[in-house]
């Protein structure tokens, strides 16, 4: 009885430890898990800032601080905003600029063609197919690391 009794307790005592480790490997795997999906996240969002760099024709400071800019007017905008109102107004403005410039970039590239006697030179800035393929990766590594 005394001997079932010892064994009972180092069976359960295994067993606890096991699980213990169990837990704490899967805690220290699921934490790594989380690390390697922020990198994964952080080097997508970095080959897509240099595609728009790239697209823009912009270096990435140039495109940075660009953007920086534009995000600055448009906080300041709404922080001058006093109601949901004026707040719908400066989003709506806002959002009618953008497709402004949308619509003047996809003019100006469709004039380009003709205009091509005046010995203009092309400003359309290509992604390279590196690139592309580096935001592929990116997005799979996002893919299979978070999903």
């Amino acid at each position: 009885m005394r001997g079932q009794l010892i064994s009972t307790v180092i069976t359960l005592a295994v067993m606890g430890v096991t699980t213990y480790g169990f837990m704490e490997w899967k805690a220290g795997e699921s934490a790594r898990q989380d690390a390697v999906c922020k990198a994964a996240q952080q080097h997508k969002e970095t080959v897509e800032i240099r595609a728009r760099a790239m697209a823009s024709g912009l270096s990435v400071d140039a495109y940075a601080d660009a953007e920086k800019a534009e995000v600055d007017k448009l906080v300041s905008a709404l922080d001058t905003a006093k109601n949901d109102t004026e707040v719908e107004a400066v989003i709506d403005a806002h959002a009618a600029e953008l497709r402004a410039q949308d619509a003047a970039s996809d003019a100006e590239l469709k004039n380009q063609g003709s205009q091509q006697f005046l010995e203009q030179e092309r400003k359309e800035q290509r992604i390279t197919t590196d690139i592309k393929q580096e935001i592929e990766r990116a997005e799979k590594a996002v893919a299979d690391s978070c999903g």
